[in-house]
């Protein structure tokens, strides 16, 4: 009987945490716009696709373009699971 109504309240609370995860910055900071992650990904991923040794370059690679003039160790500051999905389908295709 109360089956449903503890289900709708529990989904109800995850929704409503969810988005205060993701709007938690926007508020406590501001509203940043990502606008040259796009770019970033594409170049990464021409990067793993280009070099021979593969997963392995992208590790140790820095990127002298991003962040200028600082630069980005992009091995242990990117997930890499969107740039190795693109090779994949890249090599595949």
């Amino acid at each position: 009987m109360w089956a449903p109504a503890i289900r709708m309240t529990i989904l109800l609370l995850i929704c409503v945490s969810a988005i205060s995860v993701r709007v938690f910055s926007v508020i406590r900071y501001e509203s940043i716009i990502h606008e040259f992650d796009p770019w970033f990904n594409y170049r990464t991923t021409k990067y793993l696709v280009e070099n021979e040794e593969g997963l392995y370059s992208l590790w140790n690679w820095f990127d002298s373009e991003s962040w200028y003039p600082l630069g980005r160790a992009v091995g242990g500051t990117v997930y890499p699971g969107l740039m190795v999905t693109s090779g994949v389908a890249y090599w595949t295709l």
